[in-house]
């Protein structure tokens, strides 16, 4: 009977130590496929993350331009699911600088000394009245006819856009120079090893991740026509988007836009052009924005064939840190910029 007891005992520790082991054995299994299969969970999270900013993104600037061109006060409301990303403010990040003589009978140049002050130079001595508009305010200011430079101090807070204007005598519009400077949104969205961010600003597109520099996606249009008569005209639309803090994460996040009303900045014949453009989020931007405008002021420059080019060209320097002009090979250059002025949540 001691005899029987101890065997089925034994059976019985026998069993025991199999399943601890078969147990051991499932785990250490089960371990092994979770280590190998981690970083494909974590890579098919990130991406997830990474496609829902991106929808984000697209929907954000189909409403922009949806409002964007909308008189002041108009705007749409939605909501957003924003789970894993929160939409934030990137204010007064661009700075385009925007000047042309409007008659060929004068050359005016500005430069802007500080917020509050410039100075002028009129070639052929015509500007007898120069007008300053900022967000707040418009003055105007009667000035003598001079051979050297002429400084006006306006004392106006012209911290997001300022609208100088140069009139003759006979009250001719001969030059309009211009400074806005471009607040967007960004949009930030958690993956491993950091941040991954898509930043909507001025109809462009740039982002970048954790281990890597901005990249442009979209860089702002400058789209140039060829008209019936041999003409050229320049296009821009400008977009200001003010957001003043940042929406939080949530599954029904609410988004709404108004326009603040669209500036129509020039229109009509140019002369002696002058665009300069600077992005504040870093350095690698500036340069990807000319390299994308003068792509093929370049590739005729390689050729040989810029005397018959007809497009967007450096100012002075062959690199664009000088700003930007149009060759139009002596033909009439036409300008239709607006800008777009809207408040997110406001």
């Amino acid at each position: 009977m001691r005899r029987r007891t101890t065997a089925e005992d034994d059976d019985a520790v026998s069993e025991i130590l199999g399943v601890i082991m078969m147990l051991a054995m499932v785990i250490t299994i089960m371990g092994g496929v979770w280590i190998f299969l981690n970083p494909y969970l974590v890579a098919f999270h990130d991406n997830t993350n990474w496609n829902s900013a991106s929808n984000i993104a697209d929907r954000v600037e189909d409403r922009i331009d949806v409002v964007g061109d909308a008189p002041y006060g108009t705007g749409t409301r939605q909501a957003l699911s924003l789970k894993s990303s929160s939409i934030n403010p990137a204010n007064l990040v661009e700075e385009w600088v925007i000047a042309s003589d409007l008659t060929p009978l004068e050359v005016v140049d500005v430069n802007e000394l500080n917020a509050s002050s410039f100075e002028f130079l009129a070639l052929n001595e015509t500007v007898a009245k120069v007008v300053v508009q900022t967000a707040q305010n418009t003055s105007e200011f009667s000035v003598t006819p001079s051979f050297d430079w002429t400084t006006l101090n306006h004392n106006q807070n012209s911290e997001t856009f300022l609208i100088i204007d140069f009139y003759n005598a006979g009250e001719e519009h001969v030059h309009r120079w211009s400074r806005f400077v471009l607040s967007g949104l960004s949009i930030n969205t958690a993956i491993d090893g950091g941040m991954n961010q898509i930043a909507l600003i001025n109809d462009a597109r740039i982002s970048r991740d954790p281990t890597t520099s901005w990249t442009i996606e979209e860089a702002p249009r400058l789209r140039l026509d060829t008209l019936v008569d041999g003409s050229t005209r320049l296009s821009i639309v400008l977009t200001d988007i003010r957001l003043e803090s940042a929406l939080g994460n949530g599954p029904n996040v609410g988004f709404k836009v108004e326009s603040l009303g669209p500036i129509q900045l020039f229109t009509g014949e140019s002369y002696n052009l002058q665009i300069k453009v600077t992005n504040t989020l870093h350095s690698v931007i500036d340069p990807q924005y000319h390299e994308v405008w003068l792509n093929e002021y370049t590739i005729n420059r390689a050729a040989g064939t810029l005397g018959e080019f007809v497009g967007i060209t450096p100012y002075q320097r062959a690199s664009g840190s000088d700003g930007l002009t149009v060759e139009t090979q002596d033909q009439p250059l036409y300008l239709e910029i607006d800008v777009r002025r809207l408040a997110v949540n406001a």
